[in-house]
């Protein structure tokens, strides 16, 4: 299993495509950089700006409100379902995530928000109240509620 971003060209080009993105508001299902994304739009974008994922990788569209009434994680669902290219990670994450980790956060009543790693536990998310912004896996809020950690891995 060997992650993708394992050099740093490519962990320099993660850290420009998600800084890229700070400051654009929270819009559910959006993704225009400076105007509105949502969490799982800007993590997707992000990884194709880093040359991950190739350019018009179908990204979910989900409810936002899914996880007020619901046990079952679409955004678990959609990663078993890519599980040729993200690997599940050993939690805790402050201490396993490397650059590029998605990290699946509980919200509400599933794991529902979604966030990436950038280096040294910073990671870029975006929040429905703050839009893009990077904080940091040792914040006690995140060291609750990070339940996920999914690795790209390089292709075989």
């Amino acid at each position: 299993m060997t992650p993708y971003f394992n050099t740093p060209e490519r962990i320099a080009a993660l850290k420009r495509a998600a800084t890229s993105w700070l400051g654009t508001p929270f819009v559910p299902n959006a993704a225009i950089k400076g105007h509105g994304v949502s969490c799982q739009k800007l993590a997707g974008h992000v990884l194709m700006d880093a040359g991950f994922l190739p350019a018009g990788f179908e990204l979910p569209a989900e409810p936002m409100n899914w996880s007020h009434a619901h046990t079952d994680s679409l955004l678990e669902q959609f990663m078993a379902r890519h599980a040729d290219r993200f690997a599940l990670v050993e939690l805790p994450a402050y201490q396993h995530a490397l650059p590029g980790d998605v990290l699946g956060i509980r919200y509400g009543g599933c794991v529902h928000h979604c966030g990436l790693v950038l280096s040294e536990g910073s990671f870029v998310h975006c929040l429905r109240d703050r839009g893009v912004i990077i904080s940091h896996l040792r914040e006690a809020v995140y060291m609750r509620l990070v339940k996920k950690i999914w690795r790209p891995l390089e292709a075989a």
